[in-house]
């Protein structure tokens, strides 16, 4: 669009306004145009500059709740009505405007509220003024028209995002988000005091245990309620969030170690007096707490949330009802990170595929034929290390990489079973992997596209795993067994399971865990432990594996209790060769 043609779309424009505000122009036509205006909610006005004159379409008053019409002809006696805290004026953005009218106009775009005290009105009154100015000859602001909208609504609306996108909607604290901004500013206000302040997490224990035992309705009761004591009893500078779930944060500016244990058993103190009053009965309540002190033990929000995680934890390990500080611990700063370093190693591996199994043999006890292999998961290092799963599998269950590994580890023992047709081998399952449905479904998917493939794979889980829930271990072993493969229970007695226990959960095999073959010859307890297991389990009709066995004698006494299985170094380390492509031979012992 070229000047001359711009310049008439702004003439067209401006002769339309004036026919609105002239009250020579037709009156048919403007009453037709005032009415749209109206329903709508907006109306028009023209400002001369110099005299301060206002001109404004028929019923803008009334739009704008304004009684009298000689309060708002000026632009100073329309001001007036503004709330005492508008930040920009028309005015101001007219005549503070750095921009000069080249012939085109200059647009301007503002919001602010005309006080509902000075229209007698139960509410301010919200408005959009959007126009433009022209300029006289020296480009400096000589008139201007526009259009006022009432956004009461929009600004209503606004408002309610502007709540939501800041605050939690069920106990109506800061969220994490914005408890994060305040975070953030308190370490900015703490560098240039060179004060210090605290931050302490607030913790409901046994939270899964309300909701289960209660309804989520009342757990939900219980977190609002404790949000709500909290927030009546802490100073006006406090500020308090959700931090997650069942944990409120809480910052406490100018607030040294003392005074964060002075207010953390105030909590304390706070939240033991009463029970919580739900719907679904009265709710006794048990909360732990961490703090860190700010600088001086955390310089920034992601070490704050290190340390305050740190710390409840501590809290939680100890008695109920208790507050830790978190302190530095060369030791458990070194321990962290070196777990970093172990989980970067683990994405790393998984991303180029430097994961792979390794197979030990698992021989038959009575004649130390090879029966059958165990899958073992080894990680390959940058530099060619490799790295067994005791060196990494911790770390990944408490970071939560387990399941990926687990997955690999799986797509790694359905591709060998689909590509060697007599191997058969256990393959281990994390107790995070244990319940997920989409590691049974790979499987089972696979078991359906290559028949016979199930029958030569067992799955192994850990005792911790099954006695941590039977009713789902029983599920897992339940759906594993559909699909065709076997089920181990690895580690026996390393965990809590009693005998008891295995008569609930059909297992095909328990592997004794290899702890008590260290001195099995000279410790009668190890072999009063394997002996009642070898019996129990030939009542349950399962099979025993005996694990870290080295020497022949051992061997022998475990030949003669009756177990099923041997596995050790003394009839072969693990390999990464697959032992599937050649005839593989397992040396018997004289």
């Amino acid at each position: 669009m070229n000047d001359s043609s711009a310049k008439s779309v702004v003439e067209r424009k401006s002769d339309k306004l004036e026919a609105l505000l002239n009250p020579n122009a037709p009156a048919e036509r403007r009453n037709l145009e005032n009415d749209v205006l109206r329903s709508v909610g907006e109306c028009v006005y023209e400002w001369d500059v110099k005299s301060d004159r206002l001109e404004w379409s028929a019923g803008a008053e009334e739009l704008m709740c304004i009684g009298s019409t000689q309060s708002f002809q000026t632009s100073r006696d329309f001001n007036a009505l503004l709330l005492p805290t508008t930040e920009s004026t028309r005015n101001d953005a007219i005549l503070s405007s750095k921009t000069v009218d080249d012939g085109l106009g200059v647009s301007f775009r503002l919001q602010y509220a005309l006080s509902a005290e000075k229209l007698g009105t139960a509410s301010d009154v919200w408005v959009e003024d959007s126009g433009r100015w022209f300029g006289g000859e020296d480009g400096t602001p000589l008139r201007a028209h526009g259009i006022i909208r009432v956004i009461n609504e929009r600004r209503s609306l606004e408002q309610r995002l502007e709540h939501l996108s800041r605050h939690d909607p069920l106990t109506g604290l800061f969220n994490r988000a914005h408890l994060n901004v305040r975070l953030q500013d308190e370490f900015d206000e703490i560098a240039r005091s060179e004060g210090c302040s605290s931050f302490v997490v607030v913790g409901l224990e046994h939270f899964d245990l309300i909701n289960s035992v209660y309804g989520y309705e009342a757990g939900d009761a219980v977190i609002a309620e404790i949000a709500s004591r909290l927030s009546e009893n802490l100073r006006d500078k406090d500020i308090i969030g959700r931090f997650s779930g069942a944990k409120l944060g809480i910052i406490l500016p100018g607030s040294n170690d003392r005074d964060m244990l002075v207010a953390g058993y105030r909590i304390l103190n706070l939240l033991r007096e009463n029970v919580v009053q739900t719907k679904s009965g009265p709710i006794a309540v048990s909360v732990s707490i961490g703090g860190v002190v700010i600088p001086q033990h955390a310089r920034d929000i992601k070490q704050t949330f290190m340390a305050v995680h740190q710390a409840l934890g501590e809290s939680r390990r100890g008695r109920n009802a208790s507050i830790v500080s978190y302190r530095r611990d060369e030791k458990r700063d070194a321990e962290r990170q070196e777990a970093a370093k172990t989980a970067e190693r683990i994405v790393s591996a998984l991303k180029k595929k430097r994961i792979h199994l390794a197979w030990q043999p698992i021989v038959d006890a009575m004649t130390h034929e090879l029966a059958f292999h165990e899958a073992l998961i080894r990680l390959e290092g940058e530099d060619g290390a490799a790295f067994t799963a005791g060196d990494f599998v911790s770390t990944a269950q408490n970071l939560g990489l387990i399941r990926l590994v687990d997955h690999f580890a799986l797509d790694e023992a359905l591709k060998t079973l689909a590509e060697n047709p007599t191997a058969q081998f256990s393959l281990n399952v994390s107790n995070d992997t244990a319940c997920d449905p989409e590691w049974l479904s790979k499987l089972a998917h696979h078991a359906h596209r290559c028949p016979g493939l199930a029958q030569r794979l067992i799955v192994e889980i850990t005792e911790s795993h099954a006695a941590e829930s039977l009713e789902e271990a029983r599920r897992f072993i339940e759906g594993v067994k559909d699909i065709g493969c076997q089920v181990a229970l690895d580690d026996f007695g390393a965990g809590f399971t009693s005998f008891r226990n295995l008569k609930g959960l059909p297992f095909d095999i328990i592997k004794v865990d290899g702890q008590f073959v260290d001195n099995l010859k000279t410790s009668t307890e190890n072999q009063s432990f394997i002996k009642a297991l070898v019996d129990l389990a030939k009542l349950f009709d399962a099979k025993t594996v005996v694990e870290w066995v080295e020497d022949v004698e051992t061997a022998n006494m475990l030949r003669d209790w009756g177990v099923d299985y041997l596995q050790g170094y003394r009839f072969g380390e693990p390999q990464r060769k697959n032992p599937w492509t050649e005839e593989h031979k397992v040396s018997a012992v004289s």
